[in-house]
């Protein structure tokens, strides 16, 4: 019975394979990519300029967004070469309180960033892409000032990590559809 489970498993194994590969599936990283160039070397080329609110302030937010963006864009940039693109941003972030108790007090905040961001070549100086990010989390509200402020710091590290994650699958998605040199 084990026998013939394990044929069944290796030959949807096989069958997944044949399907994924017939439908035109393209690693977005990696040599097979479109293209041909490997994405992640194309993605170490990107400067991220200073992060700052649309005050034009840098806040606590704006080094998690720089250090989420870094660590997963261009994790290679000690290549020693020239950077080709130039990414920068600018966010804004908006609180509401919600789950109003009789008392009129608030149980719930709701925070949400936005984060505009645009994607420059550095040789020609002209914006390739532009975009917005956004990312919505809630957090209860207790009676201690000190909790609270843990779980809004909290939320606003996981706000920064999906909009990072957001606005890196945008430019890989971009690069990989346009390499450079490519026009």
């Amino acid at each position: 019975m084990q026998r013939k489970s394990k044929i069944i498993a290796k030959t949807l194994g096989i069958f997944l394979v044949l399907i994924v590969s017939s439908c035109g599936f393209k690693p977005m990283y990696g040599i097979s990519s479109a293209g041909g160039s490997d994405l992640s070397q194309v993605m170490a080329n990107i400067e991220i300029d200073q992060i700052r609110n649309m005050q034009g302030r840098q806040e606590r937010l704006s080094q998690l967004l720089q250090n989420n963006l870094t660590e997963r864009i261009s994790p290679l940039s000690s290549n020693g070469l020239p950077a080709l693109y130039l990414l920068q941003a600018n966010y804004d972030v908006e609180e509401a309180g919600y789950g109003i108790r009789g008392d009129e007090s608030v149980t719930l905040q709701n925070l949400k960033l936005t984060v505009a961001f645009k994607l420059s070549d550095i040789n020609l100086e002209n914006v390739i892409m532009d975009g917005t990010a956004r990312a919505i989390v809630t957090y209860d509200l207790v009676q201690s000032d000190f909790s609270n402020m843990t779980a809004r710091n909290t939320s606003l590290e996981r706000l920064s990590e999906e909009v990072a994650n957001q606005i890196i699958t945008r430019i890989g998605t971009f690069l990989s559809e346009n390499p450079p040199g490519a026009e």
